[in-house]
């Protein structure tokens, strides 16, 4: 409320004061996630989400920003050691794991001609040369085609029971023919001698593919007979035809019967059938195997997927130390889909993540159900802009513009 104090003060004090009032109101409506109950994307795949993450790369210290010489030998490859202390943090270690498996075991029953093995060698924080000064750094997965193996990288969540999601990556993929970026939620085969039964919502890049197409699949995308699933799988266009050698946001959907994708903001991709149905790891990757699907890297040449953040609103099954299986309790409980449910109990301050957003990974606060919201919090948000005409309004009023 406006006093007969304030009224008293000067033109450019009241000016400064408003200012101050409005920039409190914008911290509070972009910093307060930890008060979100429930998270809110757009799109025509829009849902409702219980948990948000966020993850920065953009600008990591200095000392942290090591990139590691390629291991030419199998074994340092596998056991090397983290390529710097960030990748020790909880910070990291809470959410995602490094991996070094090979794919020995797999490789007689795929087209695979060489032996890949991921190393955490090849997982690192890059200081950026691009003249953008926003940021200084990014994270880094490269792979490394050498005389006797593929040298890959792979990191997997943390958390492996993931009951729907919708996750985005601010990312480019650089470097030569032969290689896969992927990003893509992952519940693995009963065994590798039944690769149809795996669960997957992939986004995968192919540097020997045309530079603004991205393929979308929900998998597997093959049947029990080795022939290919057409229905499962969309080679997508990048909105404006955008290389995806340049900086896009690609999102991935996981929802009901639903997968969807888009670039920029924009759908490229929907697909309801084989959506993924059980909880599910998410996986980021880049690497080559000289099968049919990647193509064969020429000796000594690399390929990166960079990454500068990564967001994720998603809900849970039940407890990360223990995973199970979806059913009708499960969706009517807690761990099930939050999607079109805005009368939910328990979802009383709903914020979001893309509308209204004034800072990239911060999501804002759009509906306050609470007993205590204060004004203009209270039913639909407009956010802190809804401020401003009531502010400046009662300004007027008073004689103070």
């Amino acid at each position: 409320m406006l006093t007969t104090s304030m009224m008293a003060l000067p033109t450019p004090l009241v000016t400064t004061l408003l200012l101050s009032i409005l920039s409190s109101l914008v911290k509070a409506q972009t910093d307060d996630a930890k008060a979100c109950t429930c998270f809110r994307t757009n799109g025509s795949s829009s849902g409702y989400f219980t948990s948000h993450r966020f993850f920065d790369y953009r600008n990591v210290v200095s000392s942290q920003a090591v990139v590691p010489d390629v291991t030419t030998a199998l074994d340092i490859t596998t056991h090397s050691m983290a390529s710097s202390d960030f990748f020790t943090t909880d910070s990291w270690t809470s959410m995602w794991t490094v991996q070094n498996w090979t794919n020995s075991d797999s490789r007689a029953s795929s087209d695979a001609s060489i032996l890949m093995a991921n190393s955490p060698s090849n997982v690192y924080i890059e200081k950026s040369n691009d003249t953008d000064p926003s940021y200084s750094t990014y994270l880094t997965l490269r792979t490394s085609r050498q005389k006797d193996f593929q040298s890959a990288a792979e990191i997997n969540s943390a958390e492996k029971n993931f009951q729907y999601l919708s996750a985005r990556f601010y990312a480019r993929v650089i470097g030569s023919s032969g290689a896969c970026a992927g990003m893509f939620t992952y519940l693995a085969p009963e065994s590798d001698k039944k690769p149809w039964t795996v669960q997957e919502a992939d986004i995968e890049i192919l540097t020997n593919g045309p530079r603004n197409k991205v393929q979308y699949t929900n998998q597997p995308s093959v049947d029990k007979k080795g022939n290919t699933i057409t229905k499962g799988t969309i080679n997508g266009t990048n909105p404006e035809n955008r290389d995806w050698s340049q900086w896009n946001v690609y999102r991935l959907d996981w929802i009901p019967k639903l997968s969807e994708w888009y670039v920029n903001g924009q759908s490229v991709a929907s697909i309801k059938f084989q959506a993924p149905v059980d909880p599910a790891g998410l996986m980021i990757n880049m690497w080559s195997d000289g099968g049919s699907w990647t193509g064969n890297m020429s000796l000594f040449e690399e390929a990166y997927l960079q990454i500068q953040w990564m967001e994720v609103v998603y809900n849970t099954s039940g407890p990360a130390e223990g995973i199970r299986r979806r059913n009708e309790a499960d969706e009517m409980n807690h761990a099930g889909p939050l999607v079109k449910r805005k009368g939910r109990k328990g979802c009383k301050v709903v914020c979001g993540i893309d509308e209204q957003v004034v800072k990239t990974g911060t999501p804002v606060i759009l509906i306050n159900n609470t007993a205590s919201a204060p004004l203009g919090w209270k039913g639909q948000g407009v956010g802190w802009m809804g401020w401003i005409p009531l502010l400046l309004g009662a300004a007027t009023v008073f004689g103070f513009f």
